[in-house]
């Protein structure tokens, strides 16, 4: 965690708005990010950019990011406007951040452990939801499923702090049990 704090240091101001956005701390906050998304998808949507190319715009806006946010919040933000609850806020970020990097750790170490454990489920199960993604993928437009994916990484954070998700998958369970005893 203190090597994650440290490499975000010059970041912290831009983090700590961009964590109130992803975990709604106000009510129009899901707006403002599906806006922003849908409003991207609809420009890459009218204007057709081939693959290379947007792979090439998104490199360039990263780019210019990683080398103008660190200047530009030096000048704009002061030292003596960091306080005691932004450092707090900032450790509690990093602890999430970390949390969910060890959890995705654990997550491949589980898969390696499997594929080496009981290789024959690892190979069927690897098959089974490759092979479901190629029927999704042949059959719905592949804009609107990265469309959907990035829409459900940005909101998920928001989604589970605000407890949404159990709650949401507590009724897609309820709503598939429903329609099979119907």
């Amino acid at each position: 965690m203190k090597q994650l704090k440290r490499q975000m240091e010059c970041w912290r101001e831009v983090i700590l708005p961009l964590n109130s956005i992803l975990l709604w701390e106000r009510s129009w906050y899901p707006g403002l990010i599906l806006g922003i998304t849908s409003t991207i998808f609809f420009l890459m949507w009218v204007l057709e950019p081939a693959f290379l190319t947007i792979i090439s715009v998104f490199l360039l806006v990263w780019a210019l990011i990683d080398y103008l946010v660190p200047p530009v919040t030096s000048l704009l933000c002061t030292a003596n406007g960091w306080t005691g609850q932004k450092e707090k806020k900032l450790n509690e970020i990093c602890q999430n951040l970390s949390a969910t990097i060890l959890q995705l750790q654990s997550l491949w170490g589980s898969m390696i452990q499997i594929r080496n454990d009981r290789p024959n489920i690892y190979c069927a199960g690897i098959i089974t939801c490759l092979v479901i993604c190629m029927w999704i993928g042949s059959t719905i437009n592949n804009l609107l499923l990265f469309y959907i994916a990035v829409n459900t990484l940005l909101l998920l954070p928001g989604f589970r702090h605000k407890g949404h998700a159990m709650s949401a998958i507590t009724f897609v369970r309820d709503y598939l049990f429903h329609a099979k005893k119907s």
